[in-house]
Formats: structure tokens, sequence, C-alpha cells
């Protein structure tokens, strides 16, 4: 990691982030509380990483053990992959763990699960870190054939990557296939106002499709190979709190949920639309199509099998120029996938997209904003007093900041538009240091500081939800500074 960090120092991408790049590890990895350290303040300077993000993968296995306050065996990578035959990221832990802890041959460590629980939610605290990748939730859900074993720097991709074997001299002696990010978001308030939904995405799908075509990363040719054989792309969105300020409608409420809900269904049935086109139009579909789900037709099924349409009246309202798929057409849409195939092995993700939501002049991502004007520091202009977008007498009572929100209502916002998006989204939690009164049920007759158990509840909620990922967690303290973010949480001008 040490060697990593001095590498990637490097690559800032222009500037904007110093030392970019993230390693994922196995929360049954003998090395995970180490691993977890060396992102402490206090760490020894010769392991402590600064510029390193670092992400842990949980298997449902990890909280099981923790609901049952059980032991966890924490095994080695060495021994696991002598017996089982391949890496051991690839092997299933939450399916074999109880054969993996009775193989003698096996060499395991053993530690109480929800200490290590607790180790994560203090290093949250203190740092942000680690991200989550929830991977059993994410390889239940994806279509495609083979295993996700990672993410990426911002959480949001998950894609099946295979290993590539090197030997003695450098050289590739299986090339393997890994991830190039081609991705791009739509704006929410801007697309609601199309005069064609349908043929604005295919537009989107179209222009990303162009940038996976005529990418050629040859330097890392395990991309190049990953990116020539899936043409992954990952369209997003934006601007969702914007939109139901707008709108007056609360983050959370169910009207918001409901909006959610049927948005992310369009942005998935007309993504599936372009790329059937795309494939049909050039006779090719992306590799190993015809072992997916989409082939065999089962992934459609949850959408014939039930109608899904806007339930509030608000939500109606809003998508009654916007044609909404009935379960004919998404039969047809399935039979013209199992016919001619998609272009894409994977089309949807949801960036936390910072910067680019200020140019767009929309909230970023899916996520409740942080402050109605915000103190932004740009490198060549000094500090600029940035107002949300849409800001008026109208719109806010709807803007109301993360830090002030139950982050179970984000949990709930995001999980409605992630059963229609293919790979992840980066869902950042904001927690203040003092927990309002009421906020949170469980905080009742305890301290009302925030506490480890807090991060706990609100992970093992996410898990629940079926949530693949978790980005950040930004702390607000009681002295007006935000813990992994240099933004303040308010200002007045």
């Amino acid at each position: 990691m040490k060697l990593l960090e001095d590498s990637f120092s490097y690559s800032n991408q222009l500037g904007q982030r110093q030392g970019a790049g993230v390693v994922y590890l196995n929360v049954f990895h003998p090395d995970i509380i180490s691993f977890l350290g060396a992102k402490k303040e206090n760490a020894d300077e010769k392991y402590r990483v600064k510029t390193l993000s670092l992400g842990v993968i949980v298997p449902d296995k990890y909280y099981e053990l923790v609901a049952a306050d059980a032991d966890m065996y924490l095994f080695s990578p060495y021994s696991v992959e002598r017996e089982y035959g391949q890496p051991f990221s690839y092997v299933d832990i939450s399916k074999e763990y109880d054969n993996m802890v009775a193989n003698p041959k096996i060499k395991k460590y053993k530690i109480k699960a929800r200490d290590l629980e607790n180790e994560i939610s203090k290093l949250q605290q203190e740092s942000g870190y680690p991200y989550i990748v929830n991977i059993d939730t994410a390889n239940d859900a994806s279509p495609i054939a083979g295993k996700i074993i990672m993410s990426n720097l911002c959480s949001e991709i998950m894609q099946v990557q295979t290993p590539s074997v090197i030997n003695n001299k450098q050289e590739y002696d299986v090339m393997g296939t890994d991830v190039s990010c081609n991705l791009g978001s739509t704006n929410i308030p801007n697309l609601m106002k199309s005069k064609d939904f349908g043929k604005s995405v295919e537009a989107m799908v179209r222009a990303l499709t162009y940038v996976t075509d005529s990418s050629n990363i040859d330097v890392v040719p395990s991309v190049q190979h990953g990116n020539h054989l899936a043409h992954s792309i990952g369209l997003g969105a934006m601007g969702l709190h914007t939109y139901f300020a707008l709108n007056h409608m609360q983050y959370g409420d169910e009207e918001s949920l409901d909006f959610t809900n049927i948005y992310f269904l369009l942005l998935n049935y007309y993504t599936l639309k372009a790329s059937n086109k795309i494939a049909a139009e050039r006779g090719e579909t992306f590799h190993n199509f015809k072992a997916s789900k989409y082939a065999d037709g089962s992934y459609f099924d949850k959408y014939i099998d039930q109608t899904w349409a806007p339930k509030t009246e608000k939500v109606q309202a809003l998508f009654k120029d916007v044609k909404i798929p009935t379960q004919q057409d998404w039969a047809d849409l399935k039979a013209a996938v199992m016919k001619d195939g998609l272009y894409h092995q994977n089309r949807l993700a949801v960036a936390p997209n910072g910067s680019i939501s200020y140019i767009n002049d929309t909230s970023a991502s899916l996520q409740p904003i942080v402050n109605r004007i915000e103190d932004r520091q740009e490198k060549k202009i000094g500090t600029i007093y940035y107002p949300a977008p849409g800001l008026s007498n109208d719109t806010m009572p709807y803007y109301k900041s993360a830090y002030d929100i139950d982050m179970r209502k984000e949990i709930d916002v995001y999980a409605e538009a992630q059963q229609h998006v293919d790979q992840s989204m980066s869902l950042t939690l904001f927690m203040r240091s003092t927990i309002p009164e009421g906020m949170y049920p469980w905080k009742k007759g305890r301290t009302n500081k925030m506490t480890t158990r807090d991060l706990n509840i609100l992970r093992n909620y996410a898990h629940h939800k079926g949530i693949k990922s978790i980005y950040y967690i930004r702390t607000y303290t009681d002295d007006q500074e935000e813990i992994g973010s240099n933004a303040c949480e308010s200002c007045s001008i």
C-alpha cells in the first residue's frame, strides 16, 4: 500500500485529487485490523497511509456473525487458494465459511465479530473510511456471469473482473479483464423537462458508447482488454434533492421515494432499449452475453410479473408526459434482448459528481445538500458563496441539510434507485457529532453524542435495504468542522 501511495502521488486528476487510489481488503482477511490501523492519525509513519483510500469487502456471513455476537475466523489467503484452487477474492466466503472453519489445512485466526465492527466504526468516525462493499448483495443482483470482487475509488463501479496471470518476465500468460470507467450523469431537473425522455436517454447512451469505443488505454492492457470486451458504461444522475425542492417534496418522504423509483426504472428501461438497438445495428453484443441473465430472459421477470407505476398523485402528475413502460413493453423488450442481445455489459452507475454538479447548477448525485449556502474554496478565484440551486423562499423549507436528515431516509431513497441500477451508487452518510434530539429512536435515554453504535446500526440497515456500497462517512463536529471533507456546514453572508 505504501508503494502504491507513493506512485499514485504523481497522478492527481488535474489537481482535484492528490494520490487518488483505493485499496480493498476482505473483512475475513487476517490483516484486516492492521489494514484499518494504517489510516489512523496516530499510526506509525512507516505504514500510515495518508492519501490512499481504504475499502472493505463485506460478505453476508459477516453481518450474520455480528448479529449473533459470535466469534469470527480470519483465513490465510495462501492456504485458501491452495485448498480451493482459486484466489481468495473469488471464493464465496458466505457459502464456504463453515467448511473453511472446519478444514484443518486452512490457517485461521479468531476474533470477536463485534470488536471488528466497532473498529470499522471508530475509523469511520475518525477519517470517513473505510468504504463498505456488500459483495454478496452486489453479486446476487448482478445479471452478468462471473464474480464482482471489488469496486473503484468512489464505490459506484461494480463489474465482473477476471485475474491476469503474469510470469517472472512480467509478461501476460493470461490476459485478465479490468475496468474502464466510462461515466456520465443525467441532470434530473433538466431531463424531466425533455419532450422525449427515451430519446434523450438514447442520445446519452450513444455518447457514452462513443467514449468506450474510442477509448484505448494500452498502458494497462487488462483495462484495455476488459473495455474492448464489455463496452461498459455508467450513466447516473444528479440533482435529485434539487428536483425534490423545486417540486415541494421533502427528502425521504413517500412522494420522493415514489419519484426516485420511477425515474430509475425509466433510466433502466431506456438504457436497455438503447443498448439493444445498438447491438441489433452492429450485430455485436458484449462478450459472454449468452451466459447472462439478460440472454435467458430471467432478468426481466421482476418487471413483467408486476405493474410498476407511480403510486402518489403528485408523481403521477410529474410523469404525465413520460411514457412509462407497461408489463407488455417489458415483455417486448425481453424478446428483443433475447433475440439481438445488448451491446453494453453494464449501463448504470451513480457517481458522487460533486464538482460537475456545480457546473450543471444542480445538487450533487442523489444525496441531500450539505448547506443552503455553500462556502467553496476555488484555487484560482478564492472563496465563492454558492446558494443551493433554485433556492428561494418557496423552496427553502425543502432544502434541509443532510446533517439534519435521518440517514435512514437517505438510505431509503438510494434503495429505491438501487433496485433498478445494475452497478452501484456512491452513498455518503452525513452525521453530526452531537445528534439532534429525536432524530434516531435508539438514542433515547443514551448519550446524544455520535457513537460507533450509530454507524453500526446504519451500516446494517443499509445492508438490510439492499444497498451495495457505502462511500464516505462525513462528520460535522461541534466546533463547526467537517471530518472527511473541507467544506463548512453553514455560513452567513
